[in-house]
């Protein structure tokens, strides 16, 4: 996989266990944060004590933020449905309805380190949760893990269907700190590439009172969240068809936009298109009914804008 470089980003992750947390100063230390909103290691979905405080505080500084689950795999898949759904619960309560945090929501799966189940339920579980999550939120889930874990499940592979995660994005663990470990990490379980690399359980970060996990981020805070919503839409009647319009999005990873009528799909464009023309005789629109003109942005990690921008004819 790729190295860090100097432009990569510098983020932290805190939970309920981190000491003397100034936001106020941290925000000037980090350019993202992760916070465990929750953990089912007791055998029972567990919300951080200090989730719902941590979140409204990075929000109150405009650090950009994301947030984790802890889960356990288990030969019980039906276990990765009750997780899934309580964490997109539990988000919601941190975040806000429908909001999952600024940066690509995270399971955390570093157990069981007995190899009590077998490579092909891990996988099964992890991408039952990943598929429930998406589909639910219309977020990408990002999988954290780390280089011993996935060596330890057979890289991930599954005889006949390769590797099943590896369009995941990808969060990383590998401490420089342990000597056996490579100087970067390596092509691993299909992956090529990080998003996030923990090169650190042990840093001191100022505004933290004790050592914290420390990450390598890309270069540029885009490539961790949504895009953009689409600013300056416009719609009007011409010649019996519906031109619409809009400003380009900034986001650096834009990989195009899709377009709707009354919530239902019409096209889709590239990233440097500004306009669309819609057949009017090829949508399901009612004479004298309101028309809704929606649009969104999408990146190269399939995510889209946090909110659909709208205008009614």
């Amino acid at each position: 996989m790729q190295d860090r470089n100097p432009r990569s980003l510098f983020g932290i992750d805190i939970n309920e266990y981190t000491t003397n947390v100034q936001f106020d100063v941290i925000a000037t230390k980090v350019d993202f944060l992760y916070l465990r909103s929750s953990g089912s290691a007791t055998g029972r979905f567990r919300v951080d004590r200090r989730f719902l405080e941590f979140a409204a505080a990075s929000r109150n500084y405009g650090i950009p933020v994301g947030a984790y689950h802890f889960g356990v795999p288990s030969y019980d898949l039906t276990d990765a449905d009750r997780q899934c759904d309580d964490f997109i619960n539990v988000l919601q309560q941190g975040f806000g309805n429908r909001d999952y945090g600024e940066l690509f929501p995270v399971l955390d799966v570093e157990t069981p380190v007995d190899k009590s189940i077998s490579t092909t339920v891990l996988i099964n579980w992890i991408d039952r949760f990943r598929k429930r999550f998406e589909r639910k939120t219309r977020r990408r889930l990002m999988l954290y893990t780390g280089l011993f874990f996935i060596e330890l499940y057979n890289n991930f592979n599954i005889p006949g269907r390769g590797f099943p995660l590896k369009n995941m994005p990808l969060w990383i663990a590998m401490y420089l700190r342990v000597p056996t470990n490579p100087r970067i990490p390596p092509n691993v379980g299909g992956w090529t590439r990080w998003k996030i690399w923990q090169y650190s359980e042990s840093e001191t970060v100022e505004g933290i009172g004790n050592p914290v996990d420390a990450n390598w981020g890309p270069d540029n805070i885009d490539l961790l969240t949504q895009p953009d919503n689409v600013t300056g839409l416009q719609a009007r009647f011409q010649n019996g068809n519906i031109n619409v319009s809009w400003n380009r999005n900034n986001d650096v990873d834009l990989l195009g936009y899709n377009l709707f009528i009354n919530k239902e799909w019409v096209g889709t464009v590239d990233e440097n298109a500004t306009n669309f023309t819609i057949i009017s005789n090829k949508v399901n629109v009612k004479k004298n009914t309101p028309i809704e003109v929606s649009i969104e942005a999408f990146d190269y990690d399939g995510e889209t804008s946090k909110v659909r921008s709208k205008v009614n004819l």
